[in-house]
């Protein structure tokens, strides 16, 4: 499909080079996202920092500073959802 760029002298179509160098450029990003948008997910899945400062004193003031405490079991539920790739 050919693709199109706006110049100041109208609309141009890409040349062979340009879009070569778009293809390469689309299949980078598509990498980084394959990649790295399990990042963007787990941002979006945790709790607020407040929050889990809130749970970590809690799990402190009961005793639960290890694997057994609800701030180590929503962080692990997070990462264990939304895995690395590969």
């Amino acid at each position: 499909m050919a693709r199109y760029a706006a110049t100041p002298d109208g609309i141009v179509q890409y040349t062979a080079e340009e879009e070569a160098v778009r293809d390469a450029d689309v299949a980078r990003f598509e990498d980084y996202l394959a990649n790295h948008k399990y990042k963007d997910d787990r941002r979006i899945a945790y709790a607020s920092l407040g929050d889990q400062l809130d749970l970590l004193f809690h799990d402190m003031t009961a005793g639960k500073g290890n694997k057994d405490g609800e701030w180590y079991k929503a962080v692990a539920k997070v990462k264990s959802d939304i895995s690395k790739p590969g």
